[in-house]
């Protein structure tokens, strides 16, 4: 399912927050909506690059890794997020991985935030 996500990014010291708004979908969903996406998540690092060359308007995609880890790739870089799953409470689940790194890359980015490595 496509979403739009709204992220809040804090602003330095004194400065409002800053807001990035973009367009999520899975790499499964229909072409015409991964070709509306901002940023794409989902699929295999077996499968990363043909997504990555299929979607060039397409400004982060997240990949996760068999480990846990999330592969994210971005026009000018990747990154690698290692991070532990959040428990889960009653009937609340926790975020797919994946689509939680890949919208956060695309507003630091869209933000002016710097991506250290």
């Amino acid at each position: 399912m496509a979403v739009t996500v709204t992220v809040q990014v804090p602003g330095p010291p004194g400065a409002a927050p800053r807001y990035d708004r973009h367009v999520a979908a899975g790499v499964d969903e229909p072409a015409r909506v991964r070709h509306l996406a901002d940023v794409l998540h989902g699929g295999s690092p077996e499968t990363a690059e043909e997504v990555w060359r299929r979607h060039p308007g397409c400004a982060v995609l997240a990949v996760p890794g068999e480990d846990g880890s999330v592969h994210v790739r971005f026009r000018g870089g990747a990154l690698t997020v290692h991070w532990e799953e959040p428990a889960v409470h009653g009937e609340h689940r926790a975020p797919d991985a994946a689509a939680l790194a890949g919208s956060l890359v695309h507003a630091l980015l869209a933000t002016g935030g710097a991506i250290r490595r």
